[in-house]
């Protein structure tokens, strides 16, 4: 093995004598104080800042990388804190207005929280945070701070179930507040509630308030439902037909209250 390797390296002396005399001058170049020769290694640093620039380039398009994600993190990072803030702002107008609703309200009342919607198949409604322990009991009317929404249909000792007025099985015992006319509204359809045969003889107009008659042992006399968007004739041409918006929002609502006692 050792004569191959002094074999292999007579037959190539000239070649490492060649490089020998490279690296002795390159040694020679740099350690030289005389003005042509620096202006050589001048030169020569050139070439090899050359040669490790590709190095250098990527190393900077790594650190650029790792800045862009780390700028990522935060952007995201400070999305979610606006996030939060907007909701607790949100939560906070909310929750004065409930606050200021709870004050200037005479009935016995107890706020809840609603924590889901469409509990039961059969039935439109909401599921809210107090129960028996609260005293909530079927049959006591649900409210919110812009209107009407349900009422009790079934409680737990910390829940209870809400039949709200969309559903097909509710009804309402209603007053137009200008006209006084009474009425019995039902769901219709979307976002709207309808009151039927009114006398055609009888002037209801759009934006004209509805209430609750007080004709009920659940709803106490006087609490805003929504109001009239449009009149129309029905079927018969005899009477007519009253298209109503409830107040409370159904889709969107996250606090309500429960009237215990009126």
């Amino acid at each position: 093995m050792f004569v191959r390797i002094l074999n292999f390296i007579y037959k190539n002396h000239e070649y490492f004598v060649f490089a020998l005399l490279i690296i002795l001058s390159i040694i020679i170049l740099m350690t030289n104080d005389a003005a042509p020769i620096r202006k050589i290694q001048g030169k020569v640093a050139d070439f090899f800042y050359f040669l490790h620039y590709p190095r250098l380039w990527i190393n900077e398009l790594s650190d650029i990388v790792e800045e862009n994600r780390q700028l990522k993190r935060e952007n995201l990072r400070l999305k979610l804190l606006n996030w939060e803030m907007l909701e607790a702002y949100e939560e906070n107008k909310r929750l004065r207005k409930l606050l200021g609703f709870m004050k200037n309200t005479t009935y016995d009342i107890v706020p809840a929280k609603v924590l889901n919607r469409g509990v039961t198949p059969v039935l439109s409604s909401i599921l809210i945070n107090v129960g028996e322990k609260q005293g909530i009991r079927a049959n006591m009317a649900v409210i919110s701070v812009s209107g009407v929404v349900g009422k009790v249909v079934s409680s737990g000792e910390n829940t209870s179930i809400v039949q709200v007025l969309d559903d097909v099985n509710f009804r309402l015992s209603v007053r137009f507040q200008t006209s006084r006319v009474l009425g019995i509204m039902k769901w219709r359809s979307g976002e709207f509630a309808e009151v039927r045969n009114i006398p055609s003889s009888l002037n209801i107009y759009p934006g004209e308030k509805v209430i609750t008659s007080g004709f009920s042992d659940i709803f106490p006399k006087g609490l805003l439902v929504g109001e009239v968007v449009e009149v129309i004739p029905s079927e018969d041409k005899i009477s007519q037909v009253a298209i109503i918006r409830p107040f409370a929002n159904l889709k969107k609502i996250e606090e309500v209250f429960v009237i215990r006692k009126f």
